[in-house]
């Protein structure tokens, strides 16, 4: 979880006691996407949420969409990452595409321990180079060389962009750098999906360095590479 950088969920509940009435507040969400391993062994799931107070209707609302990395073991799906945004008004329900691709479990065999390690050294090697969110014009690798249609962005008191929406978003954005520097990830056995997280640094002409916290969801495409989702939330000033 991100509270606001990443902790375990056993160590966040040790300093924090259950509330006296765990039902005064309820929390809804449904996924609007996700994508999962030719394996069947990691996923990712995000939808809009809504959290309210239990029998007060006129209790004021808070609105978000939630990002949850799943992964199977024992025959069990277990959330191993929990990220989020906020919005400030309710995300759109309805009319927003889903990521849907043909999965054929079992049709491959799976990747060597060793290899799925060397090539998840090799992606976190590739998200440390900059980039650069908007027109480059200095030679730095382009953040738009990453996305596909499908790919979401989430961040906070924003719209999630995807398809059409992050393109233009990209293009008429001001150029800023962008530095990612992961803490730790995962590989799906078949060595298609993984996930990455850590810290990053965004720079833009006459402004001071933003720093922030991301979670990316990596898809091998034609043997490229690609994110298909980012979380991006913001570090507060110490």
């Amino acid at each position: 979880m991100f509270q606001p950088g990443p902790v375990k969920y056993a160590d966040l509940v040790k300093d924090h006691p259950a509330p006296a009435d765990p039902t005064a507040v309820q929390l809804e969400w449904g996924p609007q996407a996700g994508a999962i391993s030719r394996a069947g062994d990691l996923r990712f799931t995000t939808g809009p949420t809504r959290v309210s107070k239990r029998g007060d209707p006129k209790a004021p609302a808070s609105y978000g969409y939630f990002f949850s990395v799943w992964s199977r073991a024992s025959g069990e799906w277990k959330v191993v990452l929990d990220a989020g945004v906020s919005q400030t008004s309710p995300p759109p329900q309805e009319g927003v595409p889903n990521m849907r691709t043909p999965i054929h479990f079992g049709r491959e065999a799976p990747v060597t321990q060793g290899l799925r390690a060397a090539d998840l050294d090799a992606l976190m090697a590739m998200e440390r180079a900059p980039r650069i969110y908007g027109h480059a014009t200095d030679g730095t690798p382009a953040y738009s060389d990453l996305v596909t249609p499908a790919t979401r962005v989430l961040r906070d008191d924003r719209p999630m962009l995807t398809g059409n929406a992050l393109t233009a978003d990209i293009a008429g954005a001001p150029a800023r750098r962008i530095a990612w520097t992961p803490i730790d990830g995962a590989m799906a056995d078949s060595d298609d999906l993984a996930y990455t997280y850590g810290t990053s640094r965004e720079t833009a002409a006459g402004a001071s360095p933003a720093d922030g916290y991301y979670v990316h969801v990596w898809q091998r495409l034609g043997g490229d590479w690609k994110l298909i989702a980012e979380v991006s939330l913001p570090r507060p000033s110490p």
